[in-house]
């Protein structure tokens, strides 16, 4: 994650082994050190000015060191060129730029590069949510470096892989593959400092080689074993260090201790990694679930309720941000075209046929992000609901039984509609529902709209509604039109104006979500 940061650290290590090993002419020595000092321009300038247009001063020293003959620097240069577009919303000029890359890797037959290219290319589609893809670009990657033992270079980049492998695979839940690269990441740093003899002095390769190992040994139920790495993980943490260094410790740590049931340790780890990642998004944003989970399980279900709220708000800002960013990059991009055409074509007609075209391409790309946005809303929603079912049955399965007599008659309404299900009779009246509290009709009707603001009609279909939706979700093969029928809605389109106006989608549309999340969990 730290792929940056992680070039500059290792390309001043290059220029150290480059200057311990034979002798080289002073020439070569002079350039090793020039092409160092621009790219620390380069990273200075990225850092230094974090909102300020600098691209234009790096790519103008990008392409003075193109000119002067491309090199593992004018690499690293690119690399922080490239995120610093990505930053930018800049997402088509970013990736262009990464094939790019990789291009002038083949044609320099720099496997190295290339290595770094693909890496490159999957962060910024791990970033956009895509994290399918950025597993195509990333595992071929490997392959590329035949010895990672050779240079720092070599070792940054193949554990920067197997890092990202290891994060891609996780979130996808593709505990097989995250193990593989987690152990691949341990065992190539354990025998770089056997043959090279280079320990990490600031104890971040040391401590994530351990907490990948305590994943794998945690993922295969030696739990005592996990706890020993983490330990020993635990022991090379330097304080004034920022956390960021040590993140998949926490990582690892948080999901053991909440196996433990050490709830305030698992939170207290989910914290610092909330804390490290604040200026993430795509890292923060599942922090943030990963919070409102132990929460949940600690018990803590109002905290848990919070947090899960405070993750589908950010989530729903993330995902507006990066579309819109898109939209923007798509607009700008095509205009640059429509300047080129001008230039060859008949200048007014060609403007007003293209503004025609880019009116269109706008409306259409609107469309499309309108019907993205109401798909990605409908499975969030359906997603929490099913979250909800879930929780209300642990709740209902593990809260201590009451007697009668200590619940209100509201209350125990509300357990005879939860357990006993009269609802599903198309026939319930107001009636029975009277008789079963003991009350008069008109008592029964004023208590419920004391209580639940509702009358007695829409309190019934509200546990209709959702029974309806939990048939839904199942998968039943039962039409619409017959659902309706058995729950009392009498016809289809009742049933379907009620559902829309409770859960802003319809029946169909319910049932579709339900089922591609009901396929995407499967695979």
């Amino acid at each position: 994650m730290r792929n940056i940061s992680t070039v500059i650290i290792f390309l001043t290590f290059i220029l150290c082994i480059f200057s311990c090993s034979s002798p080289e002419s002073d020439e070569s020595q002079s350039d090793e050190k020039k092409g160092l000092r621009q790219v620390l321009r380069v990273q200075s300038l990225y850092n230094m000015n974090p909102d300020g247009d600098i691209v234009p001063e790096i790519q103008a020293i990008v392409d003075s060191m193109r000119s002067e003959g491309r090199n593992p620097y004018y690499y690293a240069a690119v690399n922080v060129l490239i995120d610093r577009l990505f930053s930018e919303g800049r997402f088509a000029e970013a990736d262009s730029l990464a094939v790019r890359m990789q291009e002038e890797a083949n044609m320099d037959s720099d496997s190295l590069s290339i290595a770094m290219g693909k890496r490159v290319r999957a962060q910024m589609f791990y970033k956009l949510s895509q994290p399918k893809r950025a597993l195509q670009e990333l595992e071929p990657a490997i392959a590329y470096i035949k010895n990672p033992y050779r240079s720092g270079s070599d070792f940054g980049t193949a554990t920067s892989i197997q890092e990202w492998l290891w994060i891609i695979s996780r979130d996808l839940g593709d505990s097989l593959k995250m193990n593989e690269a987690g152990m691949s990441y341990a065992r190539i740093v354990e025998e770089n400092e056997k043959i090279n003899g280079w320990r990490d002095t600031t104890g971040h390769y040391p401590v994530s080689a351990l907490a990948f190992k305590a994943e794998d040994s945690f993922s295969k139920g030696d739990i005592n074993c996990a706890r020993e790495l983490l330990d020993s993980a635990s022991k090379n943490v330097l304080p004034h260090l920022p956390s960021r260094a040590y993140e998949h410790l926490y990582a690892v740590r948080c999901k053991v201790r909440a196996a433990d049931s050490n709830w305030n340790g698992a939170i207290a780890d989910a914290d610092t990694l909330l804390a490290t990642h604040k200026d993430f998004p795509w890292f923060f944003l599942k922090d943030l679930l990963l919070k409102a989970e132990i929460l949940n399980m600690a018990g803590r279900h109002q905290e848990s309720a919070r947090a899960y709220s405070e993750y589908v708000s950010f989530h729903d800002s993330l995902s507006k941000n990066i579309t819109d960013k898109r939209l923007h990059d798509l607009t700008v991009l095509y205009r640059s075209e429509i300047t080129r055409e001008q230039k060859r074509a008949e200048r007014f007609r060609l403007f007003a046929f293209a503004a025609v075209i880019l009116l269109l391409i706008i409306l259409l790309l609107f469309a499309l992000i309108n019907a993205s946005r109401e798909k990605k809303r409908n499975r969030l929603l359906v997603e929490r609901l099913k979250e909800f079912d879930r929780a209300t049955e642990t709740v209902l399965h593990n809260e201590p039984k009451e007697s009668d007599e200590e619940l209100s008659a509201m209350d125990r309404l509300d357990r005879y509609m939860f357990v006993e299900r009269p609802y599903t009779n198309p026939a319930l009246s107001r009636k029975e529902l009277a008789d079963f509290c003991h009350i008069s009709s008109d008592a029964l009707g004023q208590m419920i709209k004391k209580e639940k603001g509702l009358s007695v009609r829409n309190y019934i279909n509200s546990f209709r509604l959702e029974e309806a939706r939990r048939v839904l979700g199942a998968g039943s093969n039962e039409g619409i039109a017959e659902l309706a029928v058995r729950l009392g809605f009498g016809t289809s389109r009742t049933l379907q104006r009620a559902f829309k106006e409770r859960y802003d989608m319809s029946p169909t549309q319910y049932k579709e979500v339900s089922k591609e999340i009901e396929e995407s969990e499967k695979q």
